[in-house]
């Protein structure tokens, strides 16, 4: 037809599922620069319990020009810089492993990120893919910040059936962590909320929503590109679900507050169970499950979080009765799942995320 076009070219965003291999390394396409405005943001957003990313007095008695970039914006950045070439064309985010801080990282750093494919496996059902990928962020001398494993569901991708799993040496932050033990040894430091002993369960009294505004700030900000996160046109006000990323670092926001106060924390694994979307009000539950001495003065406390979606933690569950097996095991969603539907139904489809994680802290 004469004086029309249809549209005919499409730009595609993603994993090219057609030549991905084990071992392969993919370069973020962008470089972000990130400001103080955007350190004080993101504290406007998450509750912060840590005295490096809070106080710059703190930072600059343990030697360091500058406040650390909080722990969850630097999770969120590691995981962004890998949506448009890595994982926009996923079906599914399933968890993240070792979520570790390398190197302290300052406002006014410019940060890159590099994806590392280390295995594909095909799903039981022989309809899908999984990918097991290492995102590692560096700032602009090349020092690797961040890292962390993420394993995402892809459509079933033909592999080579003599590729074997990438079994490069996986980054640590133990240099990171004995210099901030060694400098902070000998400072004072107070506010201190409570010991913590193997068994407790703590129900966490903070409850916050991740507003349709902040959301839509951040997965701008994230370059987070599926329109799930943002796209109003297509979906309905209650269908635009907050990224994971987002909701993982206000489960350990929440949380950590009375674990105060935080030198470093670590995440061990931590998956999702239901969408969280915009407005949903958000909060926590932790169990311990050790508290061990690492030198005299720390602690180091292995903690199982359970992430909430619209319930108001103390009012709610002060009396409620939670089954054991939620603290022991408990490897996938459907796992959880179950066990509430067991057990504990009036929490069903209220538990949205299940997070392992340490609490590096000073108690003298």
């Amino acid at each position: 037809m004469q004086g029309f076009i249809k549209p005919n070219r499409k730009v595609n965003y993603g994993l090219d599922l057609n030549r991905v291999t084990i071992g392969q390394e993919i370069v973020s396409h962008f470089n972000i620069t990130v400001d103080e405005s955007v350190h004080s943001l993101w504290s406007g957003l998450m509750p912060t319990s840590s005295y490096p990313e809070n106080s710059r007095e703190f930072a600059g008695i343990l030697g360091f020009h500058e406040m650390f970039l909080p722990y969850g914006f630097l999770m969120n950045l590691t995981l962004s810089l890998g949506v448009e070439n890595f994982a926009h064309s996923s079906l599914l985010h399933l968890e993240i492993r070792n979520a570790l801080y390398l190197n302290p990282a300052f406002a006014g750093d410019t940060f890159s990120c590099v994806i590392r494919i280390k295995d594909i496996r095909t799903t039981s059902n022989g309809e899908y893919s999984t990918i097991v990928s290492e995102h590692v962020l560096s700032n602009q001398k090349g020092d690797p910040v961040f890292s962390l494993e993420r394993v995402t569901l892809f459509p079933k991708i033909d592999v080579n059936s003599e590729s074997a799993i990438d079994h490069v040496e996986p980054l640590k932050n133990h240099h990171f962590k004995e210099k901030i033990l060694a400098r902070v040894r000998g400072i004072s430091i107070e506010n201190k909320i409570d010991d913590f002993n193997e068994g407790d369960l703590l129900l966490h009294p903070f409850v916050r929503p991740v507003g349709k505004s902040e959301n839509l700030f951040w997965a701008t900000y994230f370059k987070n590109t599926h329109p799930i996160h943002y796209n109003y046109q297509r979906y309905k006000p209650g269908e635009i679900i907050i990224s994971g990323g987002i909701v993982l670092s206000m489960v350990l926001g929440i949380s950590g507050r009375e674990f105060r106060q935080l030198l470093l924390p670590q995440v061990e694994r931590a998956f999702h169970v239901v969408p969280v979307v915009a407005e949903d009000r958000v909060g926590a539950f932790s169990y311990i499950k050790s508290s061990t001495q690492i030198m005299p003065g720390f602690e180091e406390i292995d903690v199982r979080t359970f992430g909430l979606r619209n319930v108001d933690t103390e009012l709610e569950l002060s009396d409620a009765d939670f089954p054991l097996e939620l603290f022991n095991g408990l490897q996938r969603p459907a796992d959880v799942e179950r066990v509430l539907e067991e057990k504990c139904p009036h929490l069903k489809g209220k538990i949205c995320l299940v997070a392992d994680w340490k609490a590096l802290r000073k108690v003298e």
